[in-house]
């Protein structure tokens, strides 16, 4: 798990989209998003991926 990363304010929230960069997306680990441990963070990986992988 990292601490840091990609700013959830640059991305779409629904597709993890760069705002300002059609067509590329950001998922997992690299954004900047915290949380408890215990699969947590999987459960984030698969959910961001997905959301991205339908978008593009």
């Amino acid at each position: 798990m990292t601490l840091g990363g990609v700013d959830t304010r640059q991305l779409s929230s629904k597709t993890m989209a760069v705002l300002d960069r059609p067509n590329l997306y950001f998922i997992g680990e690299v954004v900047d998003v915290t949380g408890h441990l215990g699969g947590h963070n999987f459960q984030w990986a698969w959910a961001s991926g997905v959301a991205a992988g339908n978008e593009a």
